[in-house]
């Protein structure tokens, strides 16, 4: 009998026990053993729920799990980052197996609870923390063991991604788009994680040490979110027949790496710009298998559930890569250093225009001016991204007063 521990009952929660109701007969022949959950944590045991649970199983104590010899696999679904932290460590340390989606958890302390499961032989396993229902996290542990990863590109935030969609396609302003966004569920009452990068940053840590082999932490990548584009963004790049999207970049090139969040305005012709809505997609690149791309839902309740129980198959058949990924310690970080192509808008004051224009001639930022009337907007010649936030300070320009995103045209 294997009995699981759930902690969690909300959207992913109750898509396990869902999948696990209707493929229980199939999982429990695949893995040649019954399948129980014993018992999950809820903060409500009398809520109204979406589907029927025993409520003997409920409970409020997380102690009734962690403490329970019987109980062979914890899956972690709470969302939060102290008391699921608290809780994984926990059950490692009780000799658990653990799986989880929480990329906060993740993020933070990988390398942590990575070195105690394998100090305990026990599994950590994580392939729901990014990407949802899109398996990235295993081919990613099982390339780098015959690769040097060199490249990892991806949309990895579905809400980002929607509301930038709405706004290419119908013409939509931030706020409109962001709005339908938060009434279709896609982006939650408080939006801050999606719109600035932050959720993006996070599973791009989390890929890139795995792939490059070193701990690149999250102060590591360099993060700037879309909160601040416009509808006259929009309609400048869509003149320039392109598209714009969030996208996580990792870049490693004799021991110095580059690592970003950013909005980047790709081509009509890019693979990125082929993938709309709450959709993600992830790809990495290999010295020998060259680039692997990965499509699929980055979020919602059944693919990321489904997520969770490709783990527990993981497991229960052993068939999952318990290499260290941490082998590496020389890499140096070259954000600073690194230089591209950039469109940049600014909403200007009449007193200040002529000076800001005067600035970009005259330190040879500006290639093309776009437009010169309520604001001004221009692409760059290939500069460090230092000169422009140099040119920010300079004239003290609010971060709702301009946009900037990485040309790859």
């Amino acid at each position: 009998m294997l009995n699981i521990g759930l902690l969690g009952l909300g959207t992913v929660g109750t898509g396990i026990v869902q999948i696990l109701e209707e493929r229980k007969k199939y999982l429990e022949k695949l893995i040649k053993q019954e399948i129980s959950i014993s018992k999950i944590l809820v903060k409500d045991i009398d809520k109204k729920r979406d589907i029927e649970i025993d409520k003997e199983k409920l409970t409020t104590d997380i102690y009734e799990i962690i403490e329970d010899d019987n109980i062979d696999i914890i899956i972690e679904v709470l969302g939060g980052l102290d008391n699921p932290y608290y809780y994984i460590k926990e059950a490692l340390n009780k000799g658990k197996d653990v799986i989880t989606a929480n990329k906060a958890v993740v993020a933070k302390h990988l390398e942590e609870l990575t070195n105690l499961a394998k100090a305990k032989n026990k599994s950590f396993l994580y392939e729901a923390s990014v990407g949802g229902g899109i398996p990235i996290i295993k081919p990613l542990k099982e390339q780098v063991n015959i690769n040097q990863i060199q490249e990892i590109r991806g949309i990895l935030n579905g809400t980002s991604n929607y509301i930038l969609t709405k706004m290419i396609s119908e013409n939509l302003d931030f706020q409109e788009a962001l709005e339908t966004s938060q009434r279709l569920g896609y982006a939650e009452a408080n939006p801050t994680d999606d719109i600035e990068g932050y959720d993006t940053r996070r599973k791009l840590r989390i890929l890139s040490t795995i792939a490059f082999k070193d701990k690149i932490d999250e102060e590591d990548i360099s993060c700037y979110g879309i909160n601040s584009i416009n509808f006259s963004d929009i309609k400048n790049i869509k003149s320039m027949s392109c598209t714009v999207k969030l996208l996580g970049t990792a870049i490693v090139n004799d021991n110095k790496y580059y690592a970003s969040v950013e909005p980047v305005i790709v081509s009509q012709n890019s693979y990125f710009s082929k993938v709309d809505d709450a959709n993600n997609l992830v790809s990495f690149i290999g010295d020998n298998v060259g680039e692997l791309r990965f499509f699929g839902e980055g979020a919602g309740r059944f693919p990321t559930a489904n997520a969770v129980l490709s783990d527990l198959i993981d497991i229960t058949s052993n068939t999952y890569q318990r290499n260290c990924f941490l082998e590496n310690s020389e890499l140096d970080n070259i954000n600073e250093l690194y230089r591209g192509k950039y469109y940049m808008r600014i909403n200007v004051k009449e007193d200040t225009k002529d000076k800001i224009e005067k600035y970009i001639v005259d330190n040879e930022i500006i290639e093309d001016m776009i437009e010169k009337k309520d604001s001004i907007a221009f692409t760059t010649k290939l500069i460090s991204k230092k000169k422009l936030e140099k040119l920010i300070d300079i004239f003290m320009i609010d971060s709702k007063n301009y946009f900037v995103a990485r040309l790859e045209v």
